[in-house]
């Protein structure tokens, strides 16, 4: 939904500015009229302006939803525990100078949800998930949905970061090795035993005189690449590139698909169990599966729907889902335990990535070991043939 920037005065006469999130200009101005504001202007926000500009720690997020779910469970008031979690010490200090502006907002007349999508830290997902708690007057069950669910995708995140650390580690490491030996080494052993290289020594030499001569070069390239493709990646054109890539990557294209559908199940259930409308949920869902190709059916998707045909037909429809997704939505939508159904096919999909992600790993370790193997030998072996060939000539004379 889209939001709105606003001028108002309240019931003392005091003017006030704030944020709106609604449907249209009409439903805005009724919910500023509800609250006793009278409005003076109503402007729509460009997307650009709403676009998040931080990054909050996963962290942050888990334990601010825990901790506020359990304090409201108690009974005290939201601008108490606000006020309470901005003391807290156990967040970052940039989480807690938002907890505070969100505790004015509120204090001015926002909503909870309102207040934290105005501060533009929070995605839309969380803001979406705390504004159907409000509505449902279900807000504590809500922030205990939402930090479950925060806390499986940083589980599983830790998981596959831990399992690929080493290899990422040893992969670097036979890089800067290899640089080394061409750049530094081998020129040495080259000087060292006389004579002009031959055949793949001097493939070798020609390619440690390019690096050493044209270093900076390189290292600007590679900083310029870098920064680039961090500014690309985030595009949509981006995004369905590397979609793409990785989509043929025998080795990485199941776990990519895997992780997709884990967190398209996760994000849809933790959204239909918060009470947050279908197509809206299908929308932010499509978003947090991190592929185009999601977010490009998400609008098909809706378009059915509005038609009368049913989420399962939906699915089936869009040629993207499995049979067993498509199976358990079917059983969702008729025993009407969607998001619970939903979960489950989460926990399917995170322990396939498990396994795939391991397999993976089993199989990079040894793998780098041979090439970085390989290319010692095959320097060895040049080394030795120059040796040879040396000798060779030496006893004509």
């Amino acid at each position: 939904m889209p939001n709105y920037s606003y001028r108002a005065t309240d019931s003392s006469g005091n003017r006030i500015t704030g944020v709106v999130n609604s449907a249209n200009e009409a439903t805005a101005v009724t919910s500023l009229i509800n609250r006793g504001y009278i409005v003076l202007s109503l402007e729509t926000i460009a997307e650009k302006k709403i676009k998040r500009i931080m990054t909050l720690r996963l962290l942050d997020i888990m334990t601010f939803s825990r901790q506020l779910a359990t304090m409201i469970e108690a009974g005290v008031n939201l601008a108490n525990a606000l006020a309470t979690l901005a003391e807290q010490e156990v967040f970052s200090p940039k989480f807690r100078k938002i907890v505070t502006s969100v505790l004015s907002n509120i204090e001015a007349g926002m909503s909870f949800s309102e207040a934290l999508d105005n501060e533009k830290a929070f995605d839309d997902l969380f803001v979406n998930l705390i504004e159907a708690g409000e509505t449902s007057g279900t807000l504590a069950e809500t922030l205990e949905k939402v930090a479950s669910f925060y806390e499986s995708q940083k589980r599983l995140k830790d998981e596959i970061k831990s399992a690929t650390s080493y290899p990422v580690f040893v992969m670097g490491f036979s890089v800067i090795m290899v640089i080394a030996i061409l750049a530094f080494v081998l020129p040495k052993l080259v000087e060292a035993f006389g004579g002009e290289a031959e055949g793949i020594m001097a493939i070798l030499m020609q390619a440690s005189n390019f690096l050493r001569g044209n270093w900076l070069i390189l290292l600007l390239i590679v900083v310029g690449l870098g920064i680039f493709l961090a500014y690309y990646l985030k595009t949509f054109a981006g995004k369905k590139a590397l979609s793409y890539i990785l989509s043929v990557i025998p080795a990485v294209k199941n776990i990519r698909r895997n992780s997709s559908l884990e967190r398209y199940c996760r994000t849809l259930s933790v959204m239909v169990g918060a009470g947050v409308e279908i197509l809206r949920a299908l929308e932010l869902a499509s978003k947090a599966a991190n592929d185009y190709r999601f977010e490009k059916s998400a609008q098909e998707m809706a378009e059915r729907i509005k038609t009368g045909e049913t989420l399962e037909q939906a699915f089936t429809e869009a040629e993207l889902f499995p049979g067993i997704v498509i199976a358990m939505v079917g059983t969702g939508e008729k025993t009407g335990k969607l998001d619970k159904v939903l979960d489950k096919v989460g926990d399917f999909f995170e322990e396939r990535v498990r396994t795939s992600v391991k397999q993976l790993v089993s199989m990079l370790e040894p793998a780098m070991m041979v090439v970085v193997g390989g290319f010692i030998g095959l320097i060895a072996y040049a080394m030795y043939s120059s040796m040879f060939s040396g000798q060779q000539n030496l006893s004509r004379f």
